[in-house]
C-alpha cells in the first residue's frame, strides 16, 4: 500500500492543469485534420490565453494553441485553417478584442506592402516581425499621468495667451496662412526641382571633395593674391575713377549725338535692306570668285583633272587703271598715255630690251635723200601745165608744214618711241 500511495503522490506532483481554457476547446477555428500549425515569437502576450481567436483583416482564421516561454519572449503556436493563404511576409500583433480583456493574434502586411508569397506551415514568425498593441490599462495608466502630472494647466495657459494673441488679428492670420498655404504649394510644384538642385549640390560638394588638396593650395596662395590686390588698390582706384570719367564723358556723348545716331542709322536702312536682299546671291558671287574668270560650269565640263593652266597679263598700274577701271569717276583720265600691252597697236614699236636699251648710242636720222639713177621725165617743153586745185580752195589733208617724214630706222639704232594713241584713235 505505502508504494501504491508513493507512486501516486509522485505522479499527482508531476502535472499541472491550467484551467479547462488550456484544453483544446471543441468547435474553435482553425483546429482539426488539416490545420497549418505556425509559431510567433511575442514579446509580451498579457492576458492572452489559449484558444483566443486569431485573425487576418478582422476575419477570424484560426487559434491560439499552447504558449510557452523561450528565453525573454514567449513562443505561441496557432493553429489555422488550411484553406487560409497567409503571406510570407505578414507580421503579428497582440491586440485586445473588447474592453472586458478578451486579447487576440493579428496577421497583417506590413503598412504600404502587398502580400507576396506563401507562409509555409510549420514556419516561425520572428520577433523582429511581431509587437504588442497597448492594453487598456497602459491606455488608462498613460491617460492619468497625462491628467495628473502631464501639463494639461500649462496646455490651457499656452492654448489662452495664444487665443489673446490672434484676437483682433483673425483677417491678417487667414491671409498668413493662405500665402503659406500658396507658398508650401509652390514648393511642392518644385520638388523635382529641388531635388535636382540638392543632387547638383551634391555632386559638387563630392566634387569639391575629391579635389580637397586643390582647394587647399588654391587657398594657400589666396593671401599673397589679396596682398598683391592690396599694394595695386591705388592704381586700381585711380582706373576706376577714370573709367568713371570715361563713363560719364560717353554718355553725355551718346545723349548729345543721339538724334543723329538715330537719323543715321535711319539713313543706313535702306542700304542694309538692299544688303539684305541680295544676301542670298553672296554665296553665288563668292562661288564665283574662286573660278574667275571662269564659270564653275565650264570648270565642271571643260577642266579633266585636279588644276586648270592659265596665263593672264593683269595690268594695275596708275595709267591703265585711270583709263580704264576709274572712268567715271574724278580719278579717271580719258587720254592718259598708256604703256601698249601685247595685241594693243604699236606695241611692236616699242623696245623688248629694257635692259640694254640706256646703253646704246642715240638715234641719228638720215640726211636728205640721193636720187638714185636717171630723174622721172617730166612734161615736154611748151606742154599745158598740170591741174591743180582752183585758187582759194582748202589744201588737201597731210602733214603740216616743216613736219619731217619718220625715216627708217637704221641698223642696230632703236626708233623714238611711238605716242600711245588716244580714246578714239587708230
Amino acid at each position: 500500500m505505502f508504494a501504491i500511495g508513493c507512486c501516486v503522490m509522485v505522479t499527482a506532483t508531476g502535472c499541472a492543469f491550467h484551467g479547462l481554457n488550456s484544453l483544446p476547446l471543441p468547435g474553435a477555428v482553425g483546429r482539426g485534420p488539416g490545420a497549418n500549425i505556425y509559431h510567433v515569437e511575442l514579446p509580451n502576450v498579457g492576458t492572452m490565453e489559449s484558444n483566443s481567436p486569431v485573425m487576418i483583416d478582422d476575419v477570424v482564421v484560426g487559434s491560439v494553441g499552447q504558449m510557452r516561454v523561450q528565453g525573454w519572449h514567449a513562443d505561441v503556436e496557432i493553429s489555422v485553417k488550411r484553406d487560409v493563404v497567409v503571406p510570407a511576409n505578414v507580421v503579428a500583433t497582440v491586440g485586445q478584442t473588447s474592453l472586458l480583456g478578451s486579447m487576440h493574434v493579428e496577421l497583417n502586411t506590413p503598412l504600404g506592402q502587398q502580400g507576396s508569397g506563401r507562409l509555409q506551415p510549420g514556419a516561425t514568425i520572428p520577433l523582429s516581425r511581431s509587437s504588442a498593441y497597448p492594453s487598456t490599462e497602459q491606455t488608462l495608466s498613460s491617460l492619468g499621468a497625462v491628467v495628473n502630472g502631464g501639463g494639461l494647466g500649462q496646455i490651457g495657459e499656452i492654448i489662452h495667451n495664444f487665443s489673446a494673441a490672434l484676437s483682433g488679428r483673425e483677417g491678417a492670420v487667414r491671409d498668413l496662412i493662405t500665402r503659406l498655404d500658396t507658398f508650401v504649394g509652390t514648393l511642392d510644384d518644385q520638388r523635382d526641382n529641388i531635388v535636382d538642385s540638392i543632387q547638383a549640390l551634391n555632386r559638387l560638394a563630392g566634387t569639391f571633395a575629391e579635389q580637397r588638396d586643390v582647394v587647399s593650395q588654391a587657398l594657400q596662395k589666396v593671401p599673397p593674391a589679396l596682398d598683391v590686390l592690396i599694394k595695386e588698390r591705388p592704381r586700381l582706384t585711380a582706373a576706376l575713377d577714370k573709367l568713371r570719367v570715361f563713363s560719364n564723358t560717353a554718355t553725355r556723348l551718346v545723349n548729345d549725338s543721339q538724334a543723329d545716331l538715330v537719323q543715321n542709322l535711319k539713313n543706313l536702312e535702306p542700304t542694309i535692306r538692299a544688303l539684305a536682299d541680295v544676301g542670298p546671291e553672296f554665296g553665288t558671287a563668292i562661288a564665283a570668285g574662286f573660278v574667275f574668270p571662269l564659270t564653275q560650269n565650264f570648270v565642271d565640263r571643260a577642266v579633266r583633272g585636279d588644276y586648270f593652266n592659265l596665263h593672264v597679263d593683269l595690268d594695275l598700274s596708275i595709267p591703265r587703271l585711270k583709263r580704264g577701271l576709274m572712268l567715271g569717276t574724278h580719278w579717271g583720265q580719258l587720254d592718259q598715255p598708256l604703256v601698249p600691252e601685247p595685241g594693243d597697236p604699236y606695241y611692236l614699236q616699242y623696245t623688248h630690251d629694257p635692259l640694254h636699251d640706256p646703253l646704246r648710242p642715240p638715234w641719228v636720222g638720215p640726211g636728205p635723200r640721193q636720187i638714185v639713177g636717171d630723174p622721172l621725165p617730166g612734161p615736154p617743153p611748151g606742154a599745158a601745165p598740170l591741174p591743180g586745185p582752183p585758187p582759194g580752195a582748202a589744201p588737201l589733208p597731210g602733214p603740216p608744214p616743216g613736219a619731217a617724214s619718220l625715216p627708217d630706222a637704221g641698223l642696230g639704232q632703236t626708233p623714238p618711241a611711238a605716242t600711245a594713241p588716244t580714246e578714239g584713235g587708230g
